[in-house]
């Protein structure tokens, strides 16, 4: 398992993946952040900016889960992962001054389906979740 936090990663046997409250859904991926747009404002008589505004947030994530997690979730959700309504996924990890870090997301699966390749004798599948927002380190 990889954790991505804006760009950081995490190493698999600092961290902890719970979806569902299910520790055991063998996560094999989590990929996350968030972005703001800045734009400079500038006044009368300057070629420089005077301050700036900013716009919305924009949250990501990816999830990426083995074939025996994604069956089991198929089969609680009636088959469509689409359907399922928005939940947490909570990341806890030892970050690099051995503090414990615990980010809380609200998400949605984006898209349902399968990765299959003959270079793998693992099933595994990166979902795009729609993200509701992102709790850093609470």
């Amino acid at each position: 398992m990889i954790i991505i936090k804006n760009g950081q990663t995490i190493g698999p046997g600092d961290a902890q993946i719970s979806v569902f409250g299910d520790l055991n859904l063998e996560v094999t991926k989590l990929s996350y952040g968030v972005k703001q747009s800045h734009k400079a404002n500038y006044s009368l008589g300057s070629v420089t900016p005077t301050s700036y505004s900013v716009g919305k947030k924009e949250y990501t994530c990816t999830l990426g889960l083995r074939f025996s997690g994604i069956n089991t979730l198929e089969k609680a959700a009636g088959g469509s992962l689409l359907d399922i309504k928005p939940f947490n996924i909570i990341a806890t990890y030892v970050n690099e001054e051995n503090e414990i870090i615990t980010d809380r997301l609200l998400v949605k699966f984006a898209d349902q389906g399968r990765e299959i390749s003959t270079d793998s004798e693992d099933i595994t599948k990166e979902f795009e979740m729609f993200c509701l927002g992102i709790e850093f380190n609470k």
